[in-house]
């Protein structure tokens, strides 16, 4: 099975992606989470780190918007900078974004995107769409497709859950069949595989998946990738190292470009949201953590996260 790392604003940045490759491994394609254009001709500077192409493989840059001119300039930016593929947000469920009829909030309104798709593909470099099955109702389904058939895409990748469910109730399987159906392009799933028990439900459904994308699931189990793959698993000691590696590493990342103590927690606070789960009494590392004030009791919470060792 070839794995995906979903993009999720916040966590899976450069600083993270990089150093989960390095320590753990396991995912074939990563994407960026969502890049947006400010006044719809230039990235920021921390949009720019995360597009750099000399710093880590295997990566497709994923724009998000709905106007043809920041899609063209997107496209021939990543162009310039010798990226052959990039990817189309329309599953981003955020209700400040899809109110201005971006990610999920652009699913219903098919002739805008069949009109960027229209006049901004380009032969120098693959599209792939991100989506969800709708925004108010599966009902938009079975139209956008129409449109997305039209063209030649990569590939789309699912997430059965309407737009303004967020991440709430259950995925749609039941819609999800359907797009495998009804689209002529190669269909990724994407959507709460968070265990191997997740991954192997989806499988015996859709028994002819090749790949599959996994986002909070990865980041609650760092080992997934792995155990999806049936490769043979580090020791829970060796695990443990490995989860101290990429840690550190994330944390010195973090420390390198950050200003002070406020920035720093800011970034590494949140993702023991997830990466709380990785240890044994993951209830009282996150609470440790989330409790810390200032970088003395940061990393005290984390050294005590690291004595209670990883889960079987």
């Amino acid at each position: 099975m070839k794995l995906s790392l979903a993009p999720l604003q916040g966590f899976t940045d450069l600083v993270f992606r990089r150093a989960f490759a390095k320590h753990i491994g396991g995912i074939d394609q990563f994407y960026t989470p969502f890049l947006i254009l400010q006044n719809g001709d230039s990235l920021k500077s921390s949009h720019r780190r995360e597009v750099d192409p000399n710093v880590e493989e295997n990566l497709i840059p994923q724009f998000i918007g709905n106007s043809l001119k920041e899609f063209i300039f997107f496209r021939d930016y990543l162009i310039e900078l010798g990226y052959s593929k990039m990817n189309w947000n329309l599953g981003c469920p955020f209700p400040m974004l899809a109110k201005k009829k971006k990610g999920s909030g652009l699913l219903p309104y098919p002739e805008m995107i069949e009109e960027i798709l229209s006049d901004g593909l380009d032969d120098r470099i693959e599209l792939s769409i991100k989506m969800r099955i709708g925004y108010e109702s599966s009902e938009e389904l079975e139209t956008v497709l129409n449109v997305l058939n039209k063209f030649n895409l990569s590939e789309i990748i699912v997430h059965p859950r309407l737009g303004k469910q967020m991440y709430k109730g259950d995925v749609d399987l039941e819609a999800f069949g359907r797009v495998l159906i009804l689209s002529k392009h190669p269909v990724i799933y994407n959507g709460d595989i968070c265990n191997m028990e997740d991954y192997q439900q989806r499988l015996e459904q859709f028994p002819n998946l090749e790949q599959m994308m996994i986002g909070r699931g990865l980041l609650q189990d760092l080992f997934l990738p792995l155990k999806i793959k049936g490769e043979e698993l580090p020791t829970a000691k060796e695990r443990l190292a490995l989860l101290e590696k990429l840690h550190g590493e994330i944390y010195d990342s973090y420390t390198s470009y950050l200003s002070g103590d406020t920035q720093l927690l800011s970034k590494l606070k949140p993702m023991w949201e997830y990466f709380s789960a990785n240890f044994n009494n993951d209830r009282k590392v996150y609470k440790a953590i989330k409790k810390s004030g200032g970088m003395k009791k940061y990393n005290a919470a984390v050294a005590f996260a690291f004595q209670q060792g990883v889960k079987e």
